[in-house]
């Protein structure tokens, strides 16, 4: 317990801590995940993973929450932490920034594949609104500029559907797909794009598809030297664990939904199809964010 407390203490000194903050010493691996809720929530949801991982490799891998994309980015690299979880558009981001950054392994989906998918959706009593059409002239909602599948996906689909962004009455960026739900539920937008996996977690809060695109690649776990010997093993450490056996189902059910799943080997080149929405997008509104 003392050592949990301790842990917070340090978490929040981390949060604010200046940009300046040296490189992380040898001897550990720093995780980078992207502070999407409270801080201590983050911490319930990732220390488990991370104590795993010290477990498994007896060597310290220590959580380190970044404020938004751009930090965590930032800290990937400039060196202050080690590996981040990213999705596949900030992956390339990072990988446009250095081009020391590499993918170690990919993060499955409950179905298995490391891809996923957006839903456009909006609300059961919503009954003017049935279409793609029927979104010309709405409020809707994105999620973040820098989501995959809260803002890149969804806006190429929508443009090749017949819905480019000037279509809407207003087309907002909110920080989370949380915060997407929230908005559209409570009427102040009247429409939004959110993962699937969000779609199902708030499924009994009156929500409807409207579309489902296809899958493009989804979560991923990124290092900024991935041929260093200690990542090299994490990497080779999750590629091998058997998610499917009941004692580390129990075990990984204490973590984050998003790497409960498993891991497959990955490359740079599995995320071309990133780059080609991002393309796409731009011929419908991206980059032109307000």
């Amino acid at each position: 317990m003392i050592r949990r407390v301790l842990f917070t203490v340090c978490l929040l000194f981390a949060l604010a801590a200046p940009a300046s903050a040296q490189a992380p010493p040898s001897g550990r691996i720093t995780f980078g995940v992207i502070t999407l809720n409270h801080p201590l929530m983050m911490y319930r949801q990732y220390l488990p993973f991370t104590d795993f991982l010290s477990e498994r490799m007896g060597l310290p891998v220590e959580l380190v929450l970044a404020r938004d994309y751009a930090t965590i980015i930032d800290d990937l690299t400039s060196g202050r932490i080690d590996i981040a979880l990213l999705g596949g558009f900030s992956y390339i981001e990072a990988r446009e920034a250095s081009a020391e950054v590499s993918p170690l392994c990919a993060v499955l989906s409950p179905d298995g594949t490391p891809t996923h998918r957006t839903i456009i959706f909006t609300t059961k009593a919503r009954t003017d609104i049935t279409t793609l059409r029927d979104l010309r002239g709405k409020a809707f909602a994105f999620a973040s500029k820098h989501s995959t599948s809260g803002y890149l996906h969804p806006l190429c689909y929508l443009g090749a559907h017949g819905v480019s962004k000037q279509d809407f009455a207003t087309a907002t960026n909110l920080r989370t797909h949380e915060a997407v739900v929230r908005s559209v539920t409570r009427g102040n937008h009247d429409a939004g794009a959110i993962s699937v996996a969000t779609f199902e977690r708030f499924a009994d809060s009156g929500l409807r598809a409207i579309a489902k695109t296809g899958p493009h690649p989804g979560f991923v776990l990124v290092a900024r030297k991935a041929g260093v010997p200690e990542l090299q093993r994490l990497k080779h450490l999750l590629l091998r664990t058997d998610f499917s056996t009941p004692a580390m189902a129990a075990l990984a059910g204490r973590w984050t939904p998003l790497l409960r799943n498993g891991f497959a080997p990955v490359s740079d080149h599995d995320y071309a199809s990133i780059r080609t929405l991002r393309d796409c997008a731009i011929t419908y509104g991206y980059g032109n964010e307000t």
